[in-house]
């Protein structure tokens, strides 16, 4: 997409916020993340992250960080982006293992001219059994390099995931891998998982009877996902494209798309996830749920998510 046409839809998303202010007293605070593959690919990033500060959206960055260099850092800190998070998978050679010979200095480095820039910056981990074992380890490293905190995520078998199948942690590694990272959070120093099955270790009930979405998976939900084509998704792990901006506009298609209006409610869910009383604060992770269900040769957006622990009530 142009700057020009990211420029329109980042007005039709206004436009969009503002009539659910008006028509229902809601207060809507939004944000965008710049992804990718890497965001610092595009060669318009920076105006386009300008324009969307001037429109009063919160931005995040997600990258590797190995293209960041010192007036990256400095242009960052200038439009007040107020997360920047890099990839990091382990120690040096276990990271270069997973993403590259030379990339964990490169992303230390980018790491470092972000912060020195005064750019709040987190280090995000994507879990497998490649890794698990180093977690206490990645933990000292962000620590050591200047991150403000880190934070953990699934692998989403999709992609180039898939070849990593095996490597997907069990519902009891990935019960036990959560409890090691709550254990380590502090207030100096965050270490958190935003994954819908983590907050299940807080245990928060939901209200009896209740079938709104609260919280926990936010695809179709509280966010989609735009690609660089204008295809908009519930998720950028989940592979299915419910609409195209450059077709439909964002609100006709967030109000309009079948799927997204499936995610939303609790009778499309089947097996224990439809039946769970934590549904409203969890819902599992429909993108693991749906590229494992498509390796086990049936595409299911609703099925179980294969990790969760939780015992059936």
């Amino acid at each position: 997409m142009t700057l020009d046409e990211l420029k329109r839809e980042i007005d039709g998303a206004t436009e969009m916020f503002q009539a659910w202010e008006e028509e229902h007293g809601i207060q809507v605070s939004p944000s965008i993340h710049f992804t990718g593959g890497e965001p610092f690919l595009y060669e318009d990033l920076w105006e386009t992250i300008e324009y969307s500060r001037r429109g009063g959206y919160s931005v995040a960055l997600m990258t590797n960080g190995s293209l960041i260099k010192r007036e990256d850092g400095l242009r960052a800190f200038s439009l007040g982006i107020s997360d920047v998070q890099v990839s990091l998978e382990g120690p040096p050679d276990l990271h270069d293992s997973i993403r590259g010979r030379g990339t964990f200095a490169a992303a230390i480095k980018g790491a470092e001219e972000l912060s020195a820039a005064g750019n709040r910056v987190s280090a995000n981990v994507t879990l497998t059994r490649l890794n698990v074992d180093a977690i206490e380890e990645t933990v000292e490293i962000a620590k050591g390099a200047g991150f403000y905190g880190i934070g953990f995520s699934r692998m989403v078998p999709c992609g180039r995931g898939k070849a990593l199948l095996n490597s997907l942690l069990t519902a009891q590694e990935l019960e036990s891998a959560y409890q090691r990272i709550k254990s380590l959070d502090r207030p100096s120093f965050e270490v958190v998982s935003g994954d819908p099955l983590a907050g299940m270790l807080s245990e928060t009930k939901s209200p009896s009877g209740c079938n709104l979405t609260l919280s926990g998976c936010s695809a179709g939900f509280s966010g989609v996902t735009i690609t660089s084509n204008g295809s908009v998704m519930p998720c950028r792990r989940i592979g299915l494209a419910v609409g195209n901006l450059r077709q439909k506009s964002l609100r006709a298609i967030w109000a309009s798309s079948r799927i997204l209006w499936r995610l939303r409610k609790r009778e499309s869910y089947k097996g224990k996830c439809g039946r769970c009383s934590l549904w409203p604060s969890c819902r599992g992770c429909r993108a693991v749920a749906y590229a494992y269900s498509s390796a086990q040769g049936e595409a299911d957006l609703f099925a179980d998510d294969p990790q969760c622990w939780r015992k059936e009530e």
